[in-house]
């Protein structure tokens, strides 16, 4: 048997077209790196995981049970496997898959990180701090980034605002381009009433989409509150006519509809 290689930082959910939709919070899970195409008995793990990203998260199951058959010892094969149980919302089949992977390989980092996402998607918040604290205890700088991006989700849920500031802030300082670092400090920050650094974080989501209804919603909170209300109309117009329907821009639109005929519009 030849052995998968290492896993990789990068992102499922910036892999997957659909996204990887965890009903509490976006959490960022670890992926197994892609295989040599030579590697002729890593067929169905490889396929497993095309299938994954495209959604088909049965299909892939399906595969990544025949991977695991003819590859029992390796850790990314299950860690794979409970990748695919996370996305549909399997949870204790998830648990079991990471589990086997750490018996498997006990420094496994990136299914210690997923089990963890998988504890905070159930509500099990002791059990998942505890996992990426783990992690951010003993694997490898290169290895810490999504545990900490999740354990600042995990403070927040927990209302421990300035626990979830630091994190978030630790997580752009080693990447300046994480704009869903800059969403959630900026969502932090509101919570603090830090409201200049706030908007700047709104400011930088929006710079890379201009349509973002989160931001703009928020971005045009942090004006109220800065008595610039007029600009703030602005961004809730853009918040109420990118995404309708959400929350946000439902939000937007009440708010829109309460102000005075005289100021819509002002600049």
């Amino acid at each position: 048997m030849r052995r998968v290689p290492g896993t990789g930082g990068a992102l499922l959910a910036g892999v997957l077209a659909a996204g990887l939709a965890l009903p509490a919070c976006k959490s960022q899970v670890q992926k197994p790196m892609g295989v040599n195409p030579l590697v002729s008995d890593l067929v169905d793990y490889r396929n497993g995981l095309a299938m994954l990203q495209e959604g088909r998260a049965d299909d892939a199951i399906e595969l990544l049970m025949a991977a695991r058959t003819a590859n029992p010892r390796d850790p990314n094969v299950v860690n794979a496997l409970g990748l695919a149980f996370l996305y549909k919302k399997d949870y204790p089949r998830a648990i079991k898959s990471f589990d086997a992977a750490l018996d498997l390989q006990a420094d496994f980092w990136e299914a210690l990180n997923n089990r963890g996402v998988t504890y905070l998607s159930m509500g099990n918040l002791a059990l998942a701090e505890k996992d990426f604290d783990a992690v951010l205890d003993k694997a490898p700088n290169s290895g810490v980034k999504d545990a900490r991006f999740n354990r600042g989700l995990l403070a927040s849920k927990k209302e421990r605002w300035a626990d979830a500031e630091r994190d978030f802030s630790l997580v752009l300082a080693d990447d300046a381009f994480n704009t869903r670092a800059y969403k959630e400090r900026g969502l932090v920050r509101l919570r603090l009433e830090n409201f200049s650094g706030a908007l700047e974080d709104f400011l930088r989501v929006l710079k890379d989409d201009p349509k973002d209804v989160v931001a703009n919603y928020n971005a045009a909170l942090c004006l109220i509150a800065s008595s610039r209300r007029d600009l703030a109309l602005r961004y809730m117009e853009r918040a109420a006519e990118s995404a309708p329907e959400s929350e946000e821009g439902k939000k937007a639109r009440r708010f829109l509809e309460s102000e005075p005929s005289s100021s819509k519009g002002a600049s």
